[in-house]
């Protein structure tokens, strides 16, 4: 049988009570109580709830297979483009929680915004290097940074639809909706020959 060790009992238990209450209303004491250890403990393990969260954050969303994945892309846009699209709707959809919990926060806050952006922003990242590599190869014409950010945004906004369609109870199938979406993005961006 295994045992979870303390630091992910706490993250697990912070993950849990953000996304249920939002950053801003839950307290380190809530945390230490549904993790079952002290309060104390709590700090020993990651010294202020700000830093808990950036560890949950890195732990629950940040991957590493993700940068692997586009080390591996074949150079095809259609087919690259729809890996890179279902893993980012993977995580989107393994985290919602976290995301859910962002919706939640009533206040403004800088440092937790910052963490919070972080994987977007190396997203944003990979994708214009991606773009720019396929501009230099005579596939696409378009500014690299704006190809990133229409597919950032769009695939948020397909991520969050489902979200609510599924509370809606509507059925659609979301891998067809990414195939769609996707071969309509790379012929509207490919350069005519």
């Amino acid at each position: 049988m295994c045992s979870v060790n303390t630091e992910d009992k706490i993250l697990n238990a912070s993950i849990i009570l953000f996304s249920q209450k939002g950053y801003n209303a839950v307290t380190t004491k809530e945390i230490a109580k549904e993790a079952g250890v002290s309060e104390m403990t709590l700090f020993r393990h990651f010294e202020s709830k700000h830093n808990l969260f950036e560890k949950a954050f890195d732990k629950f969303v940040f991957s590493p297979k993700f940068k692997a994945l586009f080390e591996g892309l074949e150079w095809d846009l259609e087919s690259d483009l729809n890996k890179i699209c279902s893993s980012y709707h993977d995580i989107l959809f393994k985290n919602q929680n976290i995301i859910l919990m962002y919706f939640k926060n009533e206040e403004l806050n800088p440092e937790f915004d910052a963490t919070l952006f972080k994987f977007p922003n190396e997203l944003k990242k990979l994708l214009s290097r991606y773009f720019e590599k396929m501009r230099e190869r005579g596939v696409i014409q378009e500014n690299p940074d704006s190809l990133a950010i229409s597919f950032l945004a769009t695939n948020f906004g397909l991520f969050f639809t489902f979200l609510m369609m599924n509370k809606l109870t509507f059925e659609t199938d979301i891998q067809v909706c990414i195939s769609n979406y996707i071969r309509i993005f790379a012929k509207g961006i490919t350069c005519s020959m």
